[in-house]
């Protein structure tokens, strides 16, 4: 029996290389995009920053384009003469808002070319709909639904929930505003996490109004009626104005574009156009909680980056002789302290050699921002979530649980500390004292960090700091970053360090491990059904449990800390108090 699975295997795997011979020579031989060619992109689920390394993780991420390919793209479509038009078929795609300024940004630069965006939403949200609105028309299916709904913050707490269990936990913090270990220690937000919250929830609904009212050329009042009403069918939203005519996307570019060839916007972007250039640039994606280690996907954590991988790709960067320039790309709420300060040498090493000019993402706050406060330049969407410079840490008590479950346990130990990061109590007071100064040390630390690459002083830095969240915009104003530009912003400040014209070709690199020819077959072959399975095994991590654990589970999902528990043993934490989850379905808000 063991003989016959070998040869069955044996056989399998013959069969499936010979399946990829056959698609690799079929697909080898690319045709041209025709003259006058419409871009397709259709848009579904949740938008990547940067390019999953190795071949599980490419099957786990399915075959959608990264931000950068898909900004760059859009940019050499911008300039192809064969390109006519970019149809933006958008259907529940998730991404932060810096994502949707970016994406926003590329469409504009398109139009500005004098070629024409057709957007069109079957059933669409918040992100869905201000994408739209940078294009020059906007298609509704006739059936569909469109939900702008404003903007909202959920703030969980579990002190009570980890009481119930037998629970407690024991947290240190610097900063007023560093609130994070409030999710554990408190059941109300505090007076200075409600007024940071309030903030950042006012500042992201005045840019939802601005860039709604800017695409679809109404006034703000006109749109924050929009948004009051919120639910729209087709019919409704035709009328209101939100969108300019109902038709089913098939019918869209049969009938505005019978004549065309219509391409996928992805193989489009990532088809290679070979050419000189003679300037290299190295483009790094810091992406993820930071924790020591190796970078890797996580089924429940999403992505991890870790302080390995990362410094591994700056050093090969600085070591590289054709390298010019790095720009590195900073989508992360922060984590572990000393990931991030290791992070944060190796910048600095970077710059001794050439420039190194940051473009913030998402969020690029806490940990997130003290891998970017070195940099040359630094640039943020106006929605990115930065700052949040401070420190905390702490553990969780498990004593109480035990007792619960009748387990009893005895210590005997040598040293005062010896039972420092146990689980069997809280901190004593002295231990609490001496905790509180390396917090302090790390905190001041961080400041000199912030003053010397921003150029202010400490005070200058201590007082917007204290682990306050900021969005783009504010941190402009307050000088914790340059300006408000999006990844091709931040590539032209790259250019003009080295002297050359906006304009001029560079060659981008960046530092993605590639798959052979075996591995990228295999790829392709599988990803249509298995990369589907595991996605939607990955969104939905409370499936399978309970539903009173699966309540918990989502609310621990959605306030991020999901990817903090792991780092919850007693290290400095640079992590921001809460993160921005996109929600599922129509309701998205960015």
């Amino acid at each position: 029996m063991r003989k016959f699975w070998i040869v069955f295997i044996v056989i399998a795997v013959l069969f499936v290389g010979g399946l990829g011979l056959l698609w690799k020579a079929a697909t080898s031989f690319e045709e041209p995009v025709a003259e006058g060619s419409v871009l397709r992109w259709t848009a579904i689920g949740p938008f990547g920053e940067s390019a999953p390394d190795g071949f599980l993780e490419q099957l786990q991420a399915g075959d959608e384009a990264t931000l950068g390919e898909l900004v760059f793209g859009l940019k050499r479509a911008a300039e192809d003469p064969q390109i006519e038009a970019v149809v933006l078929d958008l259907r529940g795609v998730q991404v932060n808002w810096a994502q949707l300024e970016e994406i926003r940004g590329a469409v504009q630069r398109f139009r500005d070319a004098g070629k024409t965006v057709w957007a069109y939403i079957e059933a669409g949200g918040n992100a869905d709909y201000a994408i739209a609105t940078a294009a020059d028309r906007i298609a509704m299916a006739p059936e569909g639904s469109l939900m702008v709904l404003g903007v909202a913050a959920e703030l969980a707490f579990f002190r009570e929930t980890l009481a119930k269990v037998g629970i407690e936990a024991d947290f240190l913090h610097v900063g007023k505003y560093k609130s994070a270990p409030e999710q554990f220690t408190r059941d109300e937000a505090s007076d200075a996490n409600r007024e940071m919250t309030t903030s950042l929830v006012e500042e992201r609904y005045e840019l939802l109004v601005e860039v709604i009212a800017a695409g679809r050329g109404r006034s703000p009042e006109t749109v924050r009626q929009w948004i009051d009403l919120g639910l729209y069918d087709g019919e409704t939203a035709l009328a209101a104005g939100l969108v300019d005519t109902l038709l089913d996307v098939e019918d869209l570019v049969t009938e505005i574009y019978p004549e065309d060839d219509v391409a996928d916007l992805t193989d489009y972007v990532r088809r290679r156009h070979r050419g000189h250039a003679e300037h290299e640039i190295a483009l790094i994606v810091a992406e993820g909680t930071i924790y020591p280690g190796e970078s890797r996907r996580d089924n429940f954590q999403g992505r991890v980056l870790g302080s390995d991988t990362l410094v591994d790709r700056l050093e090969q960067a600085r070591e590289d002789d054709d390298i010019d320039a790095v720009l590195l790309r900073v989508h992360s709420p922060g984590g572990s302290a000393l990931a991030s300060d290791l992070i944060w040498r190796a910048v600095a090493r970077v710059r001794e050699d050439k420039p190194v000019v940051v473009s913030m993402g998402g969020y690029a706050a806490s940990g997130g921002y003290y891998i970017a406060c070195g940099a040359d330049s630094i640039f943020a969407d106006a929605g990115t979530l930065t700052g949040s410079i401070g420190v905390f840490a702490g553990k969780l008590d498990w004593s109480g649980l035990y007792d619960k479950l009748g387990i009893h346990r005895e210590f005997i130990t040598r040293g005062e500390n010896a039972l420092l990061w146990h689980d069997s109590g809280g901190f004593t007071p002295a231990q609490r004292e001496l905790f509180q100064r390396q917090l302090d040390g790390f905190y001041e630390r961080f400041l000199a960090k912030v003053a010397q690459g921003r150029r202010l002083s400490r005070d200058e830095v201590h007082a917007v700091a204290q682990g306050r969240v900021w969005t783009g915009s504010q941190a402009v104003e307050i000088g914790l970053v340059d300006g408000i530009g999006d990844l091709d912003r931040a590539l032209s400040a790259v250019k003009a360090m080295l002297g050359v014209a906006p304009d001029a070709k560079v060659v981008v690199h960046t530092y993605a491990k590639p798959l052979s020819w075996l591995e990228r077959t295999m790829l392709d072959a599988l990803r249509s059904r298995a990369g589907a399975l595991w996605r939607a095994q990955s969104e939905a991590p409370s499936a399978a449990l309970p539903p009173p654990l699966a309540a918990s589970a989502r609310a621990l999902y959605r306030a991020g800390l999901a990817d903090a528990l792991p780092l919850l043993d007693g290290r400095p934490l640079a992590l921001m108090p809460w993160r921005e989850v996109e929600p599922r379905g129509g309701s998205a808000l960015p």
